[in-house]
């Protein structure tokens, strides 16, 4: 069905494959680099969420441990609560949060009003602490922080979702211990509770700082502009040397506190809590950077493949634009001229078409052919009819490579007779017998390339021909008069072996011509290069116990490569220079479309040695 479209139809076709085969890796494209942006701003979400559970619990966390009354008075503003409820209902739905979120308020809210009314609330401001962690832990998960696949915002999204409320709540409970120290302790009357639970709770507090500087020194190392290390790298020095300072201090208690050093010891506490607590909204700020030039990156390079593929759609459109042109009505053309030719056998007429592409090349073969046929006898009529018809395919492919691959040794033959009987003609006597010999060489070839070229397509339009039964023998004799002058010039001898008793086989003379004139050719050329042996042909004949008969052509060539013999019989695979690929190939169809077999095998010793073996015609079954 395909076949009998038009060219310009399959052209149309071939866009539309094109198209969608664009279409298919596009959108998988933008799938992919969509699934990656979603991801990268759901992470930006996330941490943007993070910003307002991070100001809630820096607003927790410096509420005053004392219950002096003026303390107590000090609450966390209704500014707090509006921050963490406007983020809750703007990312808090696609994260699940929102149970613990509301938790989180409540504590607020309880742990406000308590202070507010000067009671002591210092157990509400852990469990504060205890829910603002948990939702932040929350937030990392759903939001794909936790998830992050590159190394800088991956240890920046830990120091922020994780140990920045781990390191502020230790210091809550370091000082919170140091506290009540103050309050039950003395140099003169250590206590149990001076004794180990300040010294752990330091250890724990010293532990999360240096896996906050580890894990910012990991972050510096992913990031390839060091742009990290300008925005927090002194932040976080600040904040690790101020927290050492304050643990500095809290080991100087450990010999025993008293009253008096409160004051002293909220000079360290103070600063290494606000160094955090600004390392926090820092890390958080840089967070939120990397995030957006991710999603930025991502957004453009989607741009920019999405505009490189859709310049080169462009681009193809405008090269099928310019084969329909240069393809597609030239063809129209030569279909045109052909028709004509056709319909009012008028001889005279010729496709006007010129170029050095194939199409150029054919109608110029074209043209040339409709001269020879003018001029040739009148039984050749129908011939040249159905080599006219051969211009009337859509499609220059495999069937214009084969008409020109097989035509050329006939038209070779045409042009060197030609020449040879204008050197007669020259002559001062000029000698017509031979310019008439040589003239009726020309008919012959010319009726031989027309043969070819019906034969040709009649195989590619699958076209049956008239077969009937044919000696070999002088089918062989006939092409090595073909091939005499070619065969003498390269100064290849050769021997034919024909067998007696010859069974004939059930073919089509031209076809079956046209393959021994393929292989005798390829020996002719497998042994132009070779000057260190006997250059000999060798053709034999003979019956096979398959009751059928077996053509050999082997020369003494150089031989064809083992892992290119298989091969050999492809369309378009030569092992030639200047060759098409395209003899063997047809040999092949032709060969099988009778209902035999062809192959190629070494030589002996030297060459290539070419087998047909075609089954005998049986005259009593038709």
């Amino acid at each position: 069905m395909f076949k009998n479209l038009s060219t310009s139809t399959k052209l149309f076709v071939l866009c539309l494959a094109f198209v969608v085969s664009v279409a298919v890796p596009v959108y998988a494209l933008v799938a992919e680099k969509r699934i990656a942006i979603d991801f990268a701003r759901r992470e930006l979400a996330g941490s943007r969420y993070l910003a307002a559970v991070r100001e809630a619990y820096a607003a927790i966390a410096v509420l005053p441990i004392s219950d002096e009354p003026g303390d107590r008075s000090i609450a966390p503003g209704d500014a707090v609560l509006k921050v963490l409820a406007e983020a809750e209902a703007d990312a808090g739905a696609g994260l699940q949060t929102g149970e613990l979120a509301c938790s989180l308020i409540e504590s607020i809210r309880r742990l406000r009003a308590l202070r507010l009314e000067g009671r002591s609330a210092e157990a509400l401001v852990l469990d504060a602490l205890a829910k603002a962690q948990a939702l932040a832990a929350r937030i990392g998960d759903d939001s794909n922080l936790a998830l992050d696949p590159d190394l800088d915002s991956y240890y920046l999204q830990t120091i922020v979702v994780r140990l920045m409320p781990t390191l502020v709540e230790r210091m809550r409970q370091v000082q919170r211990a140091f506290e009540d120290n103050v309050e039950t302790g003395s140099p003169s009357s250590p206590s149990r509770l001076r004794e180990v639970r300040l010294p752990v709770l330091a250890g724990l507090l010293r532990s999360t700082a240096e896996e906050i500087s580890g894990s910012a020194e990991a972050a510096f190392r992913g990031n390839a502009d060091g742009s990290l290390k300008r925005s927090i790298g002194g932040e976080v020095a600040a904040m690790i040397s101020s927290v050492e300072s304050y643990l500095g201090a809290v080991r100087a208690s450990a010999a025993g506190v008293d009253a008096r050093d409160a004051v002293p010891y909220d000079r360290y506490h103070a600063p290494a809590l606000e160094n955090a607590v600004r390392v926090w909204a820092v890390a958080q700020g840089e967070l939120d950077r990397l995030l957006q030039v991710r999603i930025d990156t991502l957004s453009g390079r989607m741009r920019l493949n999405l505009g490189l593929i859709g310049a080169f759609a462009a681009l193809s459109l405008c090269l099928a634009a310019l084969t329909h042109r240069h393809i597609v009505r030239p063809l129209r053309r030569l279909e045109a001229v052909a028709f004509a030719v056709q319909q009012t056998k008028d001889y005279s007429l010729r496709a006007d078409y010129k170029g050095r592409d194939e199409i150029g090349r054919v109608a110029d073969s074209f043209n040339s052919m409709l001269s020879e046929l003018a001029a040739a006898r009148a039984r050749e009529i129908a011939e040249r009819a159905e080599f006219a018809r051969v211009s009337q395919l859509t499609s220059m492919g495999e069937m214009a490579a084969s008409i020109a691959h097989e035509v050329n040794q006939p038209l070779h033959a045409i042009v060197s007779s030609g020449n040879a009987g204008l050197r007669w003609l020259d002559n001062e006597t000029p000698d017509l017998g031979r310019v008439r010999t040589i003239l009726q060489r020309v008919v012959r070839d010319g009726l031989r390339a027309s043969e070819i070229v019906g034969s040709v397509r009649a195989m590619f339009k699958k076209e049956k021909r008239a077969r009937g039964p044919l000696n070999v023998k002088p089918l062989i004799v006939e092409v090595l008069g073909h091939l005499h002058a070619e065969l003498q010039s390269e100064r290849i001898s050769v021997q034919v072996e024909l067998g007696e008793a010859l069974p004939s086989v059930l073919a089509d003379r031209v076809q079956l011509q046209q393959v021994l004139v393929n292989l005798v050719a390829n020996g002719i050329d497998a042994m132009r290069s070779v000057g260190d042996r006997r250059r000999q042909l060798q053709i034999g004949v003979r019956v096979v116990e398959s009751d059928g008969v077996l053509i050999t052509v082997e020369d003494t060539g150089p031989g064809v490569a083992a892992d290119a013999r298989d091969r050999i019989f492809e369309p378009f695979f030569t092992t030639k220079p200047s060759g098409m690929g395209l003899g063997l190939s047809v040999c092949r169809s032709i060969i099988e479309s009778h209902g035999g077999r062809v192959w190629a095998s070494p030589g002996s010793p030297h060459g290539t040695r070419f087998q047909v073996v075609l089954p005998a015609y049986d005259a009593g079954g038709g």
